[in-house]
């Protein structure tokens, strides 16, 4: 069914695979500590307001000096005193208020001068501010810090399972505790046939619309936790807000274009796991026409607020028109400048020409509204503006307590079957449409001269699903932090795996040369059996493995596991 592509590139690599993994080091005493504070931090989230003997007694106003500069911590406190959004509120990064107060609490994080003012500054915020606050700034810190870089952050999925587990799964999990259980395993079921078939609803198995409609067939993908879990820290080394002037961390390089290469990616990848079950490709979203398919979260906040389902057939443009029109404008804005082939930057009054290598980093800081990204007050972020338009389509109380549905959490937002119709818009509208206005490469440009890659050996591939246990225990309340050792709760879900496989590449090399392989599975064949051109079936191609070589003079004989990727 798949097509598997192998790119060789230079570099200025018997062919033998170089070891890119850093050396390790055998961890001691102080840093096994400091990973154990780390780990604390996480117990308990969002069910600690009653822990009073727990309560670390910190001064934040009598250790200014802690600090890289008085400053954050002054700015802080000053906006604590004012009042931060309440313990049990819902946390949204959508609501500008939260936004500016989240930035605070992580500055207090990111610029303590020492990992002691860092750990002693997060355990007293624990127990002060909003759970969902206190998690986002904590673990943006842990992944941006120069010192918390090598400390396990555990799985989202283990940490707030609320986003998980289906609120009737964890229902059960609390009737147990209260029981006197004290451990349990509860399976349920996202594939995609849990749900009751009806012939007038669309997704139905006997509807008469299931050929276009399937999306229920791969549930199971876009609910996967792990695939859930990586969607999210990817965000969190790349946040919209985040200026590398301020804070000069490596994760914000070349963001433009990494934001791109992952929602990209992320979309080949559903994209192949419809094709495997006969679905057509994804359709791009139109803001004016029905979303065909509706979408139940089945999860709650961590206050026990249920996220709000999506109903079929839903006009996004009848039932929330003011951020639909808002993000419309933001979408010509940035297509009128693709065609114009340049940004007017306003700060300076010079004019950045779009048709060269830094045209695509550009654009993608445009949709994706980097901080860092020219004309700030005009170029609005239509991919979060889309995002905000399609989460809240039900009134809340006021910008402190948004109820949305998947779209309003990255945790959860690659669930919603509309979060890849919008991929699917953006994708072709802009990143698409740019590139089309572009030179064609060179034969040198893409060459690799003097090797060619003459055969490709690949084991079939075979998938299966098997049973994934993971420990929700934190997302029950405890009378105290030692509670959550005596306990043990476990969600199992259906997960798609695969066998291990193996792979031979041989290439022919003119000389000792250094190169980089990339590996990629795409399709052959469309989900009508019909055979595809590599143009056609291009950005379904999702990379699966990548490494470096190094050739020798003649015929090398590439040989490479699926457990080495």
């Amino acid at each position: 069914f798949s097509l598997l592509t192998v790119l060789l590139t230079a570099t200025v690599i018997s062919a033998s695979v170089v070891q890119q993994r850093p050396e390790r080091k055998i961890a001691d005493a102080n840093f096994l500590k400091q990973q154990k504070q780390v780990l604390d931090m996480f117990v308990g989230i969002g069910h600690n307001d009653h822990w009073k003997e727990e309560v670390p007694d910190f001064d934040i106003k009598a250790n200014l000096g802690s600090f890289t500069d008085e400053k954050y911590p002054k700015e802080f406190l000053k906006a604590y005193e004012k009042g931060f959004m309440p313990k049990n509120a819902i946390f949204s990064m959508f609501c500008h208020h939260t936004r500016a107060d989240l930035i605070r609490i992580f500055d207090l994080f990111f610029f303590a001068k020492d990992f002691e003012t860092f750990i002693k500054v997060a355990s007293w915020a624990k127990y002060h501010i909003n759970s969902g606050m206190f998690s986002y700034a904590y673990i943006l810190a842990l992944t941006h810090r120069a010192d918390t870089q090598d400390f396990v952050i555990p799985p989202l999925y283990e940490v707030f399972p609320n986003f998980f587990v289906p609120t009737d799964t964890l229902h059960q999990v609390y009737d147990a505790k209260m029981e006197g259980f004290k451990d349990g395993r509860y399976t349920y079921n996202n594939t995609g046939y849990e749900y009751t078939f009806h012939t007038a609803m669309y997704g139905g198995f006997f509807s008469n619309e299931n050929r276009g409609y399937g999306d229920f067939r791969v549930s199971y993908f876009r609910e996967d936790v792990g695939l859930n879990n990586y969607v999210t820290e990817a965000s969190f080394r790349n946040p919209q807000w985040m200026s590398p002037e301020k804070y000069n961390t490596p994760w914000l390089k070349r963001r433009g274009e990494n934001f791109y290469q992952m929602q990209q990616q992320l979309f080949a990848r559903y994209s192949l796991e419809r094709a495997a079950h006969g679905l057509p490709n994804v359709a791009p979203l139109v803001w004016d026409m029905p979303i065909m398919v509706g979408y139940n979260p089945r999860v709650s906040y961590v206050n026990g607020q249920p996220m709000y389902n999506r109903p079929d057939k839903l006009i996004p443009e009848e039932f929330n028109r003011p951020a639909v029109m808002r993000t419309k404008t933001f979408e010509r804005r940035i297509l009128d400048t693709i065609d114009a082939g340049s940004v007017w930057e306003t700060s300076n009054k010079t004019l950045i020409q779009m048709n060269n290598e830094e045209g695509m980093e550009l654009l993608g800081k445009l949709v994706f509204g980097s901080i860092d990204r020219p004309s700030k007050k005009f170029y609005q972020s239509p991919f979060f503006s889309a995002l905000e338009a399609l989460a809240f389509v039900t009134s809340t109380a006021s910008d402190r307590t948004y109820v949305g549905n998947a779209l309003s959490e990255s945790l959860t937002a690659t669930r919603d079957p509309v979060y890849f119709n919008y991929l699917a818009r953006i994708i072709n509208m802009f990143f698409q449409h740019y590139k089309r206005l572009q030179p064609h490469y060179t034969h040198d440009q893409v060459s690799f001269s003097g090797v060619s890659v003459r055969n490709v050996e690949v084991d079939k591939l075979m998938t299966y699903f098997d049973m994934f246990d993971y420990e929700i225990t934190n997302g029950l309340g405890m009378q105290k932090s030692a509670d959550y050792i005596d306990h043990r709760y476990y969600a199992r879900q259906y997960r798609i795996n695969h066998k291990p496989y193996h792979y031979n590449v041989t290439v022919n090399s003119d000389h000792a040369v250094d190169g980089i392989v990339r590996v990629f599975i795409g399709h052959k064949f469309d989900a009508e059996g019909r055979l595809l051109t590599i143009n056609q079936a291009r950005l379904s191609f999702f990379e699966i493995d990548r490494f470096i070589v190094k050739l020798s003079a003649g015929s090398n004989l590439i040989e490479r596991s699926s457990k080495e990727s």
